[in-house]
């Protein structure tokens, strides 16, 4: 962690980081700045590991809470994980991955019954 601090010790941002370069800017440009910065440095892990499908911050996010559905970590704790407001936003996403699940186990009987 030293060693990620010493590398910035100009910084005079508010921010830990220098990942954002104008404080100013609205909240939506920020992140969707920052998530493009993000994704990038994931494609690059990516392709150092050669990891032969797209790393995002969706596919992280996506993991993550797979991951913790599987485990059976609380919707609560996987909510704050999340960031969501509310309980009811999780919910969403976890219908849609539970509809991925699905998906992903009918194509592998249709494979099979080729």
């Amino acid at each position: 962690m030293q060693a990620i601090l010493a590398k910035y010790p100009e910084n005079k941002s508010d921010y830990l980081l220098p990942i954002i370069k104008a404080p100013d800017t609205n909240e939506r440009s920020v992140y969707r700045n920052v998530s493009y910065s993000i994704n990038q440095r994931l494609k690059t892990i990516a392709e150092i590991l050669s990891i032969n499908m797209p790393l995002t911050m969706y596919v992280a996010r996506h993991s993550w809470v797979s991951a913790a559905k599987t485990k059976g970590i609380p919707v609560s704790v996987i909510s704050e994980g999340m960031g969501h407001d509310s309980e009811s936003t999780t919910q969403i996403y976890l219908a849609s991955l539970d509809a991925s699940v699905v998906d992903s186990a009918n194509s592998i009987i249709l494979d099979a019954l080729k």
